[in-house]
């Protein structure tokens, strides 16, 4: 029973570790970010300070230390990034409690789609950063505020992007205002304490990049600029001219086979059209049954980071490149959500029946 049970985490394990060496490939033909998180010849301290540069800080003993070669960076990487996933089967099993074999199994596909493991295998933020929004969803739905994890989430997350960690922030406050009903002392401590919170990560985030935080007309303004200065890449996307619903779907289910122009395109528009059938599919199932399925703090702020991270990034990036790594930090808790809402449709139906 114990290793029929471990069959499916020893089989992510090694699915996960050939994204690593085709993670690593990739990088050796196309010199991208991961590059520089290894190849670097400062002293520590020069990395000692808030954004991207803590990943140099925390290669710093395997690169200018132990003197490792390039792809044990990606080693170390993925196995982090395997751990945040792990972590988020684990909590999975026992939030959703499948109750019959198709979503078991849906489980594992979600656990299998390869954007996941393909940006979470690479040199650079996201395995870390996947890891701590992990950590903080899970813990903070749990209620353990005081966890070893959930603290040093926080850190790591402000530390490296503080703009993320203003999303989440903002996610956590909003689900905390519409779960909590009652309008308590301790209540208004909460909110008005993450406000402050938010409101130090805005001015921090602005600090990095350069901006006044209080001009927003010209914020506004950089925005637009970065959107048409993706116009210089290889998948440049016309966000500007988009609305607000071509927007959304573009940064967060592009490409899809019009798209495709290679053969990792294409992989990543079977797994965007997969994403959205299941996700049609739970609109469907919740809108049948919105007067039973109640959503819980880990769907509520999964739901909201998902929006609000959404409607951040639509303002900054157009880039197809950049849209399928930027969803990594909050689609996959979408989904867990998803099947959620199917273990206890199925659940409601089989009383029904009985």
């Amino acid at each position: 029973m114990k290793l029929k049970r471990l069959g499916f985490p020893v089989f992510l394990l090694i699915y996960h570790l050939i994204f690593a060496v085709i993670a690593w490939q990739y990088n050796l033909q196309h010199k991208s970010d991961s590059y520089r998180y290894w190849h670097f010849t400062q002293n520590w301290k020069t990395y000692f300070h808030i954004g991207t540069d803590i990943i140099k800080l925390i290669n710093y003993p395997f690169v200018r230390v132990l003197n490792l070669p390039f792809w044990t960076g990606f080693l170390i990487h993925s196995l982090i990034g395997f751990f945040a996933i792990y972590e988020l089967y684990k909590f999975s099993l026992k939030y959703i409690i499948p109750n019959n074999s198709w979503v078991k199994y849906l489980l594992m596909v979600i656990f299998l789609l390869p954007n996941l493991h393909f940006w979470t295998s690479i040199i650079g933020k996201e395995p870390i950063v996947f890891l701590t929004i992990t950590w903080i969803l899970i813990k903070h739905s749990q209620r353990n505020y005081l966890s070893f994890k959930y603290i040093l989430g926080w850190l790591l997350l402000v530390m490296i992007r503080p703009h993320v960690s203003m999303f989440l922030l903002i996610s956590i406050s909003l689900a905390t205002v519409f779960y909590e009903k009652k309008l308590t002392l301790k209540k208004i401590l909460i909110i008005v304490s993450m406000s402050i919170s938010v409101l130090l990560m805005y001015l921090m985030t602005m600090q990095l990049l350069n901006r006044d935080p209080f001009d927003i007309a010209y914020i506004l303004e950089r925005n637009d600029a970065s959107l048409i200065a993706f116009k210089r890449a290889g998948s440049y996307v016309p966000m500007i001219s988009y609305n607000l619903f071509e927007k959304f779907f573009a940064l967060n289910f592009r490409p899809l086979f019009a798209d495709a122009d290679s053969l990792f395109s294409f992989i990543l528009s079977v797994e965007n059209f997969l994403t959205l059938l299941i996700l049609f599919y739970a609109l469907y199932v919740y809108i049948s049954s919105y007067k039973i399925i109640k959503f819980d703090v880990f769907a509520r702020i999964s739901l909201l980071f998902f929006v609000v991270s959404s409607l951040f990034f639509i303002q900054r990036y157009s880039c197809l490149g950049i849209f399928v790594r930027t969803k990594v930090m909050y689609l996959p808790f979408v989904m867990v959500v998803v099947l959620k809402i199917f273990s206890v449709s199925k659940s409601l139906s089989n009383e029904k029946v009985k």
